[in-house]
């Protein structure tokens, strides 16, 4: 989407960290091949992985735990509520998709390798008060979603941080869509085709259910 930006970091065998491409640009309706591997390793149809193909281990993706960090004193109340229960909601719909994924939210304060921040910086803005180094500092759309994985290509963390100034017609398309990303599905796709019927639209912030190519994608990432 173009007001969310996100980024991917990982190690890779010790190596410095690395930035994922942000989206690939295609027109019409793709094949099945071609949107998982444009998600899933920013591949442009009939191109090469930009970004190598990383996922949570099975044990993790077993019970994947997801949590909210402590709200910002200076985020707006109702945009915090209506971030709690978007996030419920994006959980419940990737526990539906037919995968190997199952997610659970525990309670603030509890440790799980999903963290989501929200943060009082607005769109342009530079996120703060996450405490984590890598993260406050970087300009935020919408929202901005990070990962971190291990030499086996296992994601081991995930930080996803929401803005402060979101309006409330979007939450719900950005929250489903950044926490998709944290499953390693990390590239947009800018496609008019897809503005209305995919979390992975680069371009638009209107799509609140996971489209059929959405959930071949993580069905292929985790059968």
């Amino acid at each position: 989407m173009a007001v969310v930006l996100s980024a991917v970091l990982g190690f890779v065998q010790g190596a410095r960290p690395v930035l994922a491409v942000e989206f690939v640009e295609t027109t019409g309706k793709l094949t099945n091949d071609d949107f998982y591997r444009i998600v899933s390793c920013g591949a442009p149809p009939g191109g090469a992985c930009h970004d190598p193909v990383v996922r949570w281990s099975a044990r993790n993706a077993s019970d994947l735990r997801i949590v909210l960090d402590p709200v910002h004193p200076d985020y707006p109340g109702p945009l915090a509520k209506l971030m709690q229960a978007a996030l419920d909601q994006a959980i419940a719909q990737i526990n539906a998709a037919g995968t190997a994924l199952h997610l659970r939210r525990v309670p603030t304060g509890h440790a799980a390798p999903v963290v989501v921040y929200l943060t009082p910086a607005g769109d342009g803005e530079r996120i703060f008060g996450t405490g984590e180094a890598g993260i406050d500092g970087e300009i935020i759309g919408a929202g901005l979603t990070t990962i971190w994985w291990n030499d086996a290509h296992e994601i081991t963390n995930a930080y996803i941080v929401l803005s402060g100034d979101l309006p409330a017609s979007e939450v719900a398309s950005v929250m489903l869509e950044e926490l998709t990303q944290s499953m390693g599905l990390m590239t947009d796709i800018r496609n008019r085709a897809y503005d209305s019927i995919s979390v992975f639209s680069e371009d638009s912030n209107s799509v609140t259910r996971l489209g059929p190519q959405d959930l071949m994608a993580l069905r292929r990432h985790y059968p």
